[in-house]
C-alpha cells in the first residue's frame, strides 16, 4: 500500500492523559505479564467494537468492575447527559453534524475528569480491576505496548484509547474531518448534504427505540460510533472474520504438522497493492508482487504465504487485495490453498507487516525464525529505507519488526514482534 498524508492526533489530550499518569502512585502489579496464547477472548455481538474498543467489551462482561461504574456519581451523571442527548436529538431541531454529534466526543476537560475519576475507582476497589486487567487486558494481547506499566497506568492508557478512538470515528464519519489516510477511509457521503443530515437525524430516532439496551456511560457515544460506521458500510474489521474457522482453517490446521527446520523462512509476506479501476480485480504491481512470491514459495522457501491487504483502492472498490492475490496465486501458480493465509484487513505498507505478525503470533508460528517480506522494487526500496522506520513509529508508535534487512530487489528479512498485537485507536477500519 501507498504511503499517505499522516493524520496528527489530538496532541492536547494526550497531553493531559500523560499528565494524569505520570502523577499517579500506584503500586505496580503484574508489570510485565502481557500475551497469553491460550487466551479466550470475549465477545459483544458485534465484532467492530470489539476490535476498535475491547475495554469496553471486557468492563461490560465484568459484573464487579461493571457495578462501580454504574454505582458511581461522576460517571451515572455523565450515563445521564448522553442519554438525554441522544434521545432529544430524536425529535429536536438540530440538524448541522457538529449539533447533532459533537457532544458525544470527549473534549479535554472531560478527559481530566474522566481520568481522575478512573484513577479513583481503582484506588479504592483494586482488587477488582486487577482481577479484570490481569485475567483479560494483559493477555488478550491488545494492549501489548502497556504491559510494561503498571495496572494503574496500563488501565489508564486503555481510557486513552477508548478516547482516542471515539473521537477519530465522529470527527471522521460524523463530522467529515480528515484524519490520516482520507483518500480510502473518509465517509462514503458528504456529510453536510441533506441526504446524510436526513441519515443522521433518522439514527437518533432509532438510537431512541433502542435507548433501553444502553447502561454504561461509555454506551452511548459508542452507539453513535458504530451506527456511523455502519452507515458507510465500514465494517472492514469484521469481514472474513472468524478466518482461522474460515479462509484460513486449512493453513491453521497445517501449522501444527510442519517441520519448520526444513525452511529458510517462517512465511512469505506479500503486500496489497490496489487497483486504480473498479474493473480490475488485482493491480499490475499487485501481480508482480505475486509473481516473485510464487517464485520464492516453489523454490521452497516458506511453508506459508501470507497475502495482506484489505478493501483499499479505489476509495470504496468492490474487491479485496488479500482475496484477489489468493485467487491469483492457486490459480496462475496451483499453490494450495493450505499455503495461503490471509489478511484482508491491511490498509497500509505498516499494517501489512503488523497484521502478519499478528497472524504468526495468534496461529502459532515460531517467532525466532525470520520471515521474508517480498514485493515490487519500487515498494521494496521505499520500505527498506530509514523513513519507513521513521513512518512506522510515527503512525505505529513502534516497529513492527526487528532486524530488517535488505537482501535483493525484492526481499526484505525480518523478525515479528509481539507489540504488534497491539490495537490502533487511530485505525477504525483496520485496528
Amino acid at each position: 500500500m501507498k504511503n499517505k498524508r499522516i493524520y496528527k492526533p489530538f496532541a492536547c489530550l494526550f497531553m493531559v492523559f500523560m499528565l494524569m499518569i505520570s502523577i499517579s502512585a500506584i503500586a505496580q502489579t503484574k508489570q510485565g505479564a502481557g500475551y497469553d496464547k491460550n487466551y479466550h477472548f470475549l465477545h459483544s455481538g458485534n465484532l467492530v467494537a470489539d476490535k476498535d474498543f475491547y475495554l469496553l467489551t471486557v468492563i461490560d462482561q465484568s459484573p464487579a468492575v461493571k457495578k462501580l461504574f454504574n454505582e458511581n456519581a461522576y460517571f451515572k451523571q455523565l450515563f445521564s447527559d448522553r442519554l438525554t442527548l441522544l434521545k432529544n436529538h430524536a425529535t429536536d431541531t438540530c440538524s448541522h453534524p457538529e449539533s447533532l454529534v459533537g457532544g458525544f466526543k470527549y473534549t479535554k476537560d472531560d478527559s481530566v475528569q474522566l481520568a481522575e475519576n478512573v484513577l479513583s475507582l481503582y484506588k479504592a476497589h483494586q482488587a477488582d480491576f486487577d482481577l479484570m486487567i490481569n485475567h483479560h487486558l494483559r493477555p488478550s494481547g491488545y494492549y501489548q505496548r502497556f504491559v510494561g506499566l503498571s495496572n494503574a497506568d496500563l488501565l489508564l492508557k486503555a481510557w486513552v484509547q477508548y478516547v482516542y478512538g471515539i473521537n477519530y470515528i465522529i470527527d471522521q464519519f460524523g463530522l467529515g474531518k480528515k484524519m490520516r489516510y482520507p483518500r480510502i477511509d473518509s465517509p462514503s457521503y458528504v456529510v453536510t448534504s441533506r441526504y446524510y443530515r436526513t441519515v443522521m437525524k433518522d439514527m437518533f430516532a432509532l438510537l431512541d427505540e433502542q435507548s433501553g439496551d444502553l447502561k454504561q456511560f461509555y454506551q452511548p457515544s459508542l452507539a453513535v460510533a458504530m451506527h456511523l460506521m455502519d452507515a458507510n458500510d465500514r465494517d472492514e474489521p469484521a469481514r472474513f472474520e472468524p478466518m482461522e474457522q474460515k479462509d484460513n482453517k486449512k493453513a491453521v490446521e497445517k501449522i501444527k504438522q510442519v517441520q519448520w527446520s526444513k525452511y529458510p523462512y517462517a512465511t512469505i509476506v506479500i503486500p496489497g497493492n490496489g487497483p486504480e479501476l473498479f474493473t480490475t480485480p488485482i493491480s499490475p504491481d499487485n501481480k508482480i508482487h505475486c509473481d516473485v512470491a510464487a517464485a520464492r514459495y516453489l523454490k521452497g522457501w516458506a511453508p506459508f504465504i501470507i497475502v495482506s491487504g484489505g478493501y483499499c483502492y479505489p476509495f470504496r472498490g468492490p474487491y479485496c487485495e488479500a482475496i484477489e492475490m489468493k485467487k491469483y496465486l492457486v490459480q496462475k501458480f496451483h499453490i494450495a490453498e493450505d499455503a495461503i493465509i490471509i489478511d484482508p484487513h491491511a490498509r497500509h505498507t505498516t499494517t501489512n507487516i503488523r497484521n502478519a505478525d499478528r497472524l504468526m503470533i495468534r496461529y502459532g508460528m515460531p517467532l525466532d525464525k525470520p520471515s521474508v517480506f517480498v514485493t515490487s522494487k519500487s515498494q521494496h526500496d521505499s520500505a527498506a529505507k530509514k523513513a519507513f522506520d521513521d513512518r512506522n513509529l510515527h503512525e505505529l508508535g513502534y516497529l513492527p519488526y526487528r532486524d530488517k534487512k535488505s537482501i535483493s530487489n525484492h526481499d526484505i528479512v525480518f523478525y515479528p514482534v509481539l507489540e504488534s498485537l497491539h490495537m490502533d485507536p487511530l485505525d477504525p477500519l483496520d485496528p
